[in-house]
């Protein structure tokens, strides 16, 4: 992370500048996951424009903050420390993730970063009555501060979100936008480079793709089948590669080094894992099959066309969410049968009309979120848009763990 002392309070968080702009934007990531989202459309829809400058910062305080700190490495941008980044004043402020916003001297647009109020959230520790939890992202103490609502702006990806955020906070009715979803839409425009993204992750002509992906904590596929990806491995028939994606939340707290010692012996049999960081969405266009649980992975794979399979724990499934709908039309794993048999069946039972009701949850503007997003940030920033359309880039190709398992180095030794 880049730290530097500012001589001069009152000149903004850019000192001294060569190229003088109209706006400044604060991107504030809360950990890696949001900071991914931000990136899919501050690059090209605000760094691009020569009138705009973007600082980032990370806000404290996640449960999943070193992953934060990962991604801020990895930015090659200006990087402030929370406390100096909230001192400024900024035109915007993006966000992809509620807490701390209130600080923040801009209106703020907060967008999901994920498929959106899915879970419901952890209930906390304490000696009063619990009460009944809320939806992720529609929480009454994130969304209002000392009698004010603290985001100037909203943005969902489906129109259905808007009767759960205003019956939490009815005030929120006037500043919901619906923007779509970049995520979804950029993986949806990249299904014509189908075979590219099978070429980059090692899949064979007439091989069958399955992607793992686990989300964090015990209701995760790896947290709740501790065996499975070992199982995989030994059970999966010719014809078929494997790749892990796991969430960044489980690298980062767990760590790299101590992931791979536990997968030592599935990397052995082949498993490739992708790297963490790295480009993750074309290898759901790749995929043919899918063994996941209730995270946005498993719900963007099947809506592009992968077959689910699902493996994970259920009890913070928020009702009328994706995976909600996910794991009520799509297959479960069943303990005893061989798994390599239930990814074939889960192949049969998939049909279009099954993805295509994931698809209809997942946005309610399938393919407009660049252009949808770009209007609400420059009506934020009270700026003209530039005058060439709106559009996101290209996905890249993923990028996997390096080198051999720790048993084949120790066999080379």
């Amino acid at each position: 992370m880049i730290r530097r002392s500012w001589t001069r309070g009152d000149a903004g968080p850019v000192f001294p500048r060569t190229v003088n702009t109209a706006r400044t934007v604060l991107a504030i990531a809360h950990h890696q996951q949001s900071g991914d989202r931000l990136s899919e459309f501050v690059g090209p829809l605000l760094e691009a424009d020569r009138r705009v400058q973007v600082i980032w910062t990370l806000a404290p305080g996640s449960s999943f903050e070193r992953s934060g700190h990962a991604f801020m490495r990895s930015l090659d941008a200006i990087v402030l420390p929370w406390e100096e980044a909230v001192s400024f004043e900024y035109d915007l402020a993006v966000a992809a993730n509620h807490g701390l916003l209130e600080q923040v001297r801009a209106p703020v647009l907060v967008l999901p970063h994920g498929t959106g109020f899915s879970r419901r959230t952890v209930r906390g520790n304490g000696y009063g009555p619990p009460v009944a939890r809320p939806v992720g992202g529609a929480v009454p103490g994130a969304l209002t501060s000392y009698g004010r609502v603290v985001p100037a702006a909203i943005g969902i990806a489906h129109e259905d979100a808007r009767e759960l955020l205003t019956s939490v906070v009815a005030e929120t009715a006037g500043i919901i936008h619906v923007v779509g979803d970049p995520c979804y839409d950029r993986a949806l425009s990249a299904l014509p480079e189908r075979e590219r993204f099978r070429r980059a992750a090692g899949v064979g002509e007439g091989q069958r793709l399955v992607v793992v992906s686990s989300s964090w904590g015990p209701s995760g596929v790896w947290g709740s089948r501790q065996d499975l990806i070992d199982r995989l491995m030994e059970e999966l028939p010719p014809g078929h590669a494997a790749v892990l994606v796991l969430h960044p939340g489980t690298w980062w707290t767990h760590g790299p080094r101590q992931i791979l010692a536990w997968l030592d012996g599935a990397r052995s049999r082949g498993l490739r894992i992708l790297a963490p960081g790295s480009p993750w969405l074309g290898l759901l266009v790749a995929a043919d099959a899918v063994v996941g649980d209730s995270g946005s992975v498993t719900a963007y794979a099947a809506a592009l066309g992968a077959a689910p399979l699902l493996a994970g724990g259920v009890t913070d499934i928020a009702p009328g969410s994706t995976p909600e709908l996910l794991h009520r039309v799509g297959p479960h794993y069943r303990e005893g049968t061989p798994l390599g048999r239930q990814i074939g069946e889960a192949v049969e039972h998939w049909c279009p009309e099954l993805a295509a009701a994931v698809h209809a949850r997942l946005t309610s503007a399938p393919g407009r979120s660049a252009r949808l997003l770009r209007e609400v940030v420059y009506r934020l920033m009270d700026m003209p848009e530039p005058g060439e359309p709106a559009g996101f880039e290209p996905l890249r190709s993923p990028e996997f763990v390096a080198g051999h398992s720790l048993r084949g180095e120790r066999r080379a030794a």
